[in-house]
């Protein structure tokens, strides 16, 4: 017989879980497209301009609401799990074709 008590906890194990998989959804990598990841062009970004990883953070946020406490905490979570913010992922959609058109000499 199921009592009130463990109808309670089913429902908040429940709830946790549906919580955790969607922040999961939301905070995993997204692809831009089928071909190079984010950090790809991060990188390519990188070794482009001679600036670092963290200041393509910083001249992406320029155009949006973003703190610089939020770019530091979103450069952290980038370095932890890959996981890049909306105004990145924007910076990098807006210049990926110039990217592209430039060819990198060999490490």
């Amino acid at each position: 017989m199921i009592t009130q008590g463990s109808f309670t906890l089913d429902a908040v194990i429940i709830l946790i879980t549906v919580a955790g998989a969607w922040h999961w959804l939301l905070r995993r990598p997204a692809p831009l497209m089928n071909g190079p990841s984010v950090a790809d062009y991060l990188y390519k970004i990188s070794r482009l301009t001679g600036h670092s990883e963290y200041e393509i953070f910083q001249k992406s946020a320029e155009h949006w609401p973003v703190t610089r406490l939020r770019v530091d905490e979103d450069f952290k979570e980038y370095l932890r799990h890959q996981v890049t913010p909306h105004y990145v992922n924007d910076f990098i959609r807006r210049h990926r074709q110039q990217v592209d058109d430039l060819r990198l000499p060999p490490l």
